[in-house]
């Protein structure tokens, strides 16, 4: 009865959660009545047609996910909530943070209460079940303000999260708990226990494999697991959960000497209680509610296609919660876990494990890849290399022993010492080696966004590809790869065929960066490079702006290579990410005004050509003119006033890049330049009152002014009287502090405006 068919299901429960036009809905209608029509007489195909139905109707059917509490644009201060705790919640450095459901309208909300002012007596009232009473600022989490960069909000609305409070002590009381407090309190009890009973190098590891916690583990060694693309190791999986049922399935046939049907029951007792240990993320929920289904039908005698047993664990849990269909790890697990089922006729054929080993990873690394290149905006070709020894590895030695470790841990320390020893000794030391020798044979491949178009006919070729190598038809196969390889080489030559170009001004906060595409991607320019100097981030080192804003958007963009680098000034808020991008790019020119020797070192003098008025940079059929600063440049003057200013043309409108030039720079300027006229003017100093003069703007006759500016910034900018100068002149005004990231897209003797927010 429907063997074979549930995946069908599944499909139509996915397109259904995923598709909100009324035309998805009926073209799904319409294949299910042809269906129906074309194999009614056909065992089963009424029940088919009837659950999918069901299943069509009700997920289309779902209530929009909206917040229900949140009612307008703005924060919502002394919002005064009540309701209960729904997660484990969570100790961080300066936070504590839970999720609480509001008691009328049953949403969750995330709430991060100061840790630096919470005493212990309070943090234990924060249980699971607990019942709150919160009086705070209701707001949206904080969404992306760049293209490419990654967004809160949105990952907070995976997981049914809409609204957030940040809240203090004195602004929060809660009381009593439920039955998983309890639970969660044993495993911060078994927690506690093998802290105790390890050094910190073990602990982490155990924390990390058996209770998916990673956190713990150093930022350097998560990148490096995460550039290789091994992540999935470190994320309580199908592995770690199939290990452990294999682990535990020994132990009690073998040293308890209990038959495999009772076996069968306890382990469908202990697998829950381990996902809600481990945190309950949506592949360890993927893993134990196949194992479940599995006992299920075993216990009934009932055998079930594997794609069967897959299509209905994913059912049962977007039935749960619908949202998990735009989580990363729920989609990561199914996509792999689909394409190794389909691939077990191959598998049964080759010789030995180590040719299965190679198989799994070639597959698993294949199946992934647009999801990759989707999220993060590269793939690491050499991931499949390092797959070969890394999950051999840990299954077969890291995995068993930290399970032997948890259960070592009551027992003397001679059991205990030689698992210390190889963690801390053996493991640890062996993966930096490893990472470090291999660090300059690292190869990523950056791609940037794919297309939806890409991801579906990507996948399509791989279920081609799969089923050619199951029929043994290798020729087929590999031209079906050749065509899955020229895919993403369509994707990666892409801007090169596309006729427009686009001015993107990021938000970067209190700074400065302009990206320049040119049509045909026949440059790449980059004028300043911001590093937002923030009091809450003392450490030199750290540089959030360029992680996670400039990287981001040029690496979705495919961008790996900065053809022409221009430098306006010294300051940190225009040149603080040079240095980070140095690191992480190839800048084939760069530009600065005369006062480099201070700030450059030797190296970059090679490729380094000094700015001045009069000056043309000439990039295929685009000019920019250097009106500023002149030849002379004055050592007395600050950075501000010796700012790079250039002109140029795109679209069929006129650009100033002004830098941080102040009111007697502009003068300058104009005196030299008396008939200068710009349709689109960067504003000085992002709005200072002492630029952008009345005069200036007179003789500019700008039709936009963009304003890079930071949210909340403690200069007070833009200034009040920038804006009313602005006005006076009806400039239309763009400001990254209100409208996110600004883009202009142009082609020929045509642009558009485009930001993030309207």
């Amino acid at each position: 009865m429907l063997k074979g068919k549930w995946h069908y299901i599944l499909l139509i429960a996915v397109f259904s959660i995923w598709n909100q036009f009324l035309w998805g809905w009926l073209g799904l209608g319409a294949f299910l009545i042809f269906y129906y029509m074309r194999y009614k007489e056909k065992p089963g195909s009424w029940l088919f047609f009837f659950i999918s139905s069901i299943v069509l109707i009700y997920f289309s059917l779902l209530p929009s996910f909206e917040s229900a509490i949140w009612e307008d644009d703005s924060p919502q201060d002394h919002s005064t909530i009540q309701g209960m705790i729904t997660s484990n919640p969570e100790i961080k450095e300066d936070y504590i943070s839970f999720t609480l459901n509001e008691n009328h309208t049953n949403e969750k909300i995330m709430v991060n209460v100061n840790s630096g002012q919470t005493n212990s007596n309070h943090v234990l009232s924060f249980q699971h079940g607990g019942n709150c009473k919160v009086t705070g600022r209701l707001q949206l989490p904080r969404q992306a303000r760049n293209p490419g960069a990654f967004d809160y909000r949105s990952y907070l609305k995976a997981m049914g999260i809409y609204v957030q409070m940040n809240v203090d002590q004195s602004e929060i009381q809660c009381e009593g708990r439920d039955w998983l407090a309890y639970s969660f309190q044993v495993k911060d009890n078994l927690l506690q226990h093998l802290e105790e009973r390890y050094r910190p190098v073990t602990y982490h590891w155990i924390q990390a494999l058996i209770f998916g916690d990673k956190d713990l583990l150093s930022e350097e060694m998560i990148q490096e697991f995460q550039n290789w693309n091994l992540s999935h190791l470190l994320a309580i999986s199908g592995l770690h959960v199939g290990l452990i049922i294999f682990f535990f399935y020994s132990f009690l046939n073998r040293f308890c000497k209990i038959s495999i049907e009772k076996s069968k029951y306890i382990l469908m007792i202990f697998l829950p209680v381990y996902a809600l240990f481990a945190n309950g993320n949506p592949p360890v929920l993927r893993a134990v509610l196949m194992a479940e289904v599995l006992f299920i039908f075993s216990i009934m005698g009932r055998r079930w296609p594997l794609t069967d047993v897959v299509s209905m664990t994913a059912l049962l849990l977007l039935l749960h919660n619908p949202l998990l269909l735009y989580q990363l790890g729920f989609q990561f697990s199914f996509i792999v876990t689909f394409a190794l089922i389909l691939s077990k006729g191959i598998l049964s054929r080759l010789p030995s494990f180590f040719w299965s080993s190679i198989y799994i990873s070639f597959i698993s690394q294949l199946a992934i890849i647009p999801l990759q290149l989707w999220n993060f905006y590269y793939i690491s070709p050499l991931s499949l290399f390092a797959n070969l020894f890394f999950v051999p590895y840990f299954s077969a030695i890291v995995i068993p022993l930290s399970l032997l470790a948890v259960l070592f841990s009551w027992l003397p320390p001679i059991f205990t010492a030689p698992i210390d020893f190889y963690f801390t000794r053996l493991h640890e030391p062996l993966l930096f080696s490893i990472f470090h020798y291999v660090k300059d044979a690292q190869l990523l491949w950056i791609i940037g966004k794919i297309s939806l178009i890409t991801v579906m006919s990507y996948y399509v070729g791989l279920f081609m590809f799969m089923k050619l190598l199951e029929n043994n038809r290798r020729k087929r196969a590999l031209i079906t790869s050749s065509f899955l390889v020229m895919l993403l080489i369509a994707e990666q030559l892409a801007p090169y065929l596309d006729n427009k170009g686009t001015v993107t001004v990021l938000d970067v906060g209190q700074g400065d960066t302009f990206i320049i595409e040119l049509p045909n991607r026949k440059g790449i320019m980059m004028i300043d490079a911001a590093k937002e100097m923030s009091l809450n981030n003392k450490d030199e080192k750290m540089n959030p702006t360029a992680e996670y804003a400039i990287k981001p958007f040029l690496w979705s963009r495919g961008i790996t290579t900065i053809d022409h680098l221009v430098i306006t000034h010294f300051d940190q808020d225009h040149f603080g990410s040079y240095p980070y991008l140095v690191e992480n790019f190839q800048i084939q020119h760069l530009y600065t005004n005369p006062a480099y020797k201070e700030f450059l070192s030797p190296k970059a003098y090679s490729k380094h050509t000094v700015l001045t008025s009069d000056m043309n940079l000439n990039i295929g059929k685009y000019s920019f003119h250097v009106l500023y600063p002149h030849k002379q440049g004055n050592s007395e003057l600050n950075q501000n006033q010796q700012s790079i200013v250039l002109y140029t043309e795109f679209g069929g409108r006129t650009f100033l890049f002004t830098g941080d030039i102040g009111s007697e720079g502009e003068r300058k300027m104009l005196e030299k330049y008396p008939s200068l006229q710009a349709d689109i003017l960067k504003v000085g100093h992002h709005g200072s009152k002492y630029s952008t003069s009345d005069s200036f703007l007179q003789s500019l006759q700008p039709e936009y002014a963009i304003i890079s500016v930071g949210e909340h910034n403690l200069y007070g900018h833009p200034s009040p009287e920038t804006i009313k100068r602005l006005q006076q002149q009806q400039v239309q005004i763009l400001r990254t502090d209100l409208n996110g990231a600004i883009q202009y897209r142009f082609a020929k003797n045509s642009g558009t405006f485009l930001t993030m927010f309207p």
